[in-house]
C-alpha cells in the first residue's frame, strides 16, 4: 500500500469515530465500535451508524478549497450514506452478513407523503414506510412534473437486459414533520403558506438534525448481473399502460439492485443543501477510457456507439425490442475523491469480504462556496452528475470537435434553486412539493 494511500486509511479511520450521539432515524443507538455476534467471531468496525449533523472543517486559514474542504465535504458523504445504509436490525453492522435493508428505507418515501387524494399522510412509522417498495417511476421525475424538466435533457435509463431503470424518492423524518406541520401535502395547503419554505438545518453545535431526501436509482437484476455487487430489494414493478401499442397497466415483483444514490442534506453551512452522489462501481466507464468489460449501461461492443443520448419516444418499459442506453461518465471522480473510496472499501470489507457496500462509490459531493450570498451560493464544483440521475445531462466535455451535453442541470444545486410550491414560492431547493395534489373528500 502507498504512503498516500495509508494516510487516506488512517484518516478515514480517525473521522468515522468523532461521530457519536442518539440516531434519530431507527437506529437509537449508534456509534463507534459497535459489535455483534456472528456464529464463529465478533464483528468491530470504526464506520457508524450515526448520521452527522453537518460538515465538520478545519477554521478558515487552514482551508484550501482542493483539498481540505473537498476532503471535509466527502467525508460527511461517506459518513452518511454509512449511515443511511446501516442495518435497521439492532445490533448488526453494514455488510456484516453480505448485504442489509438500509435505514433510508424505512423513511417516508414522496408517494406516502404526497397522496392522490391530497389528504394528510399516515403519521411517521418505519415498519409500514419499509413495508413494500413500489417502483412505478421510470424518469429521474414523477410523470407530473415532466414539464418543469422540459428545457434539461431528460428520459429513461435502459439498462443492457433492456430494462428501464426505475426511480423513487424519500424523506426523513425532521423534513417529513414540517410538510406536515404547515400542511405542505397538498395544493391548498402550499397556495394557502405565505411563509418562507424553510426546512430545518442539520447543526453540529446543536447536535440537531436537518432534513435529508434520498433519491434512488434501481434496476432489475437479470442476465449477466452478478447479485453479490448490489444492494437488492424485492420490489412491486409498475408497468404503465400504452393502448396505442397495446400495452396493459400491469405490476410485478423482481429482484432489483441500487445503482445509483443521491443524498441531499441541509445544513447550517450548507443552507443550499449539500449533495452526495453515490454509484455502483460496475455502471458506465469514463468517457476518455472506453473500455471492454460488463457494464450496467454500456456495451463497447455495441452496433450503437451514440452515448448520453435519450431513447426514442414513447417512453414505456412494456414496449419491446428497445435498444439499451449507452452511458459513459463525462467528469471523471476526482483523485481525492476515488483515494478515499479505496479507504473506505478497505474498512467495508474488513467487516466482511463479500459485503455489497464495497461496489458502492462516492462520484462527488456539491456544496455551496459562499452559503446565502446569492441565489446558489455559488456550488463547487461546477458540474457534478450521477449517470444514473443526470445521465443525458451531464455537463460540457468535448472530445475533439464535438461536444457532449450543455450543462444545463448538471448542477445540483444550479438545478434544484429553481424549484418552487404550488404557490409560487421557492420551496428551498427541492422539486417534491410539486408532486402534491389537490385535496379530495
Amino acid at each position: 500500500m502507498s504512503k498516500l494511500n495509508i494516510i487516506t486509511l488512517l484518516i478515514a479511520l480517525w473521522a468515522g469515530m468523532i461521530y457519536i450521539s442518539s440516531f434519530s432515524y431507527g437506529n437509537k443507538t449508534g456509534g463507534n465500535n459497535r459489535k455483534s455476534t456472528t456464529a464463529n467471531d465478533e464483528v468491530t468496525t470504526p464506520l457508524s451508524s450515526v448520521l452527522p449533523y453537518d460538515v465538520t472543517l478545519p477554521p478558515p486559514p487552514e482551508r484550501v478549497l482542493e483539498t481540505t474542504v473537498r476532503r471535509g465535504f466527502d467525508l460527511f458523504s461517506w459518513h452518511s450514506f454509512i449511515a443511511l445504509s446501516w442495518p435497521m436490525q439492532e445490533g448488526e453492522i453494514i455488510g456484516q452478513y453480505g448485504d442489509n435493508a438500509t435505514v433510508w428505507e424505512s423513511w417516508k418515501k414522496v408517494d406516502q407523503v404526497f397522496l392522490d387524494s391530497g389528504q394528510r399522510p399516515a403519521p411517521w412509522d418505519i415498519i409500514q414506510q419499509s413495508s413494500q417498495k413500489n417502483l412505478s417511476q421510470t424518469g429521474k421525475t414523477p410523470p407530473n412534473m415532466t414539464a418543469i424538466f422540459q428545457p434539461f435533457m431528460t428520459g429513461p435509463l435502459i439498462d443492457q437486459n433492456r430494462q428501464y431503470v426505475r426511480f423513487e424518492i424519500a424523506m426523513n423524518k425532521e423534513m417529513f414533520d414540517y410538510i406536515d406541520t404547515h400542511t405542505l401535502y397538498n395544493i391548498e395547503g402550499q397556495i394557502n403558506f405565505k411563509d418562507t419554505v424553510d426546512f430545518p438545518e442539520g447543526n453540529n453545535n446543536r447536535r440537531l438534525y436537518g432534513a435529508v431526501m434520498v433519491k434512488a436509482s434501481w434496476k432489475i437484476l437479470g442476465n449477466g448481473d452478478d447479485t453479490s455487487r448490489f444492494h437488492k430489494a424485492i420490489a412491486t414493478i409498475h408497468v404503465p399502460a400504452l393502448p396505442s401499442r397495446g400495452i396493459r397497466d400491469t405490476s410485478y415483483d423482481a429482484w432489483v439492485g441500487l445503482v445509483g444514490l443521491h443524498i441531499g442534506t441541509k445544513t447550517l453551512t450548507s443552507p443550499e443543501w449539500i449533495w452526495s452522489t453515490f454509484e455502483q462501481v460496475d455502471n458506465v466507464p469514463d468517457f476518455h477510457h472506453l473500455a471492454n468489460g460488463h457494464y450496467n449501461f454500456f456495451n463497447n461492443d455495441s452496433s450503437n456507439k451514440t452515448l448520453n443520448k435519450a431513447p426514442a419516444q414513447p417512453w414505456n418499459p412494456g414496449i419491446t425490442g428497445q435498444i439499451p442506453s449507452q452511458v459513459a461518465r463525462l467528469t471523471p471522480i476526482d483523485t481525492g475523491t476515488q483515494h478515499l473510496n479505496d479507504s473506505m472499501h478497505t474498512l467495508l470489507t474488513a467487516i466482511n469480504p463479500k459485503s455489497v457496500w464495497q461496489y458502492y462509490e462516492l462520484v462527488g459531493t456539491q456544496w455551496p462556496v459562499h452559503p446565502k450570498m446569492n441565489n446558489t451560493g455559488d456550488p463547487f464544483p461546477v458540474y457534478m452528475a450521477n449517470a444514473t440521475l443526470e445521465t443525458y445531462d451531464q455537463g460540457n466535455v468535448k472530445k475533439g470537435k464535438v461536444s457532449y451535453a450543455p450543462g444545463v442541470s448538471s448542477s445540483c444545486i444550479g438545478c434544484h434553486n429553481a424549484a418552487v410550491t404550488w404557490g409560487g414560492r421557492q420551496s428551498d431547493f427541492t422539486f417534491v412539493l410539486k408532486t402534491a395534489k389537490a385535496f379530495k373528500q
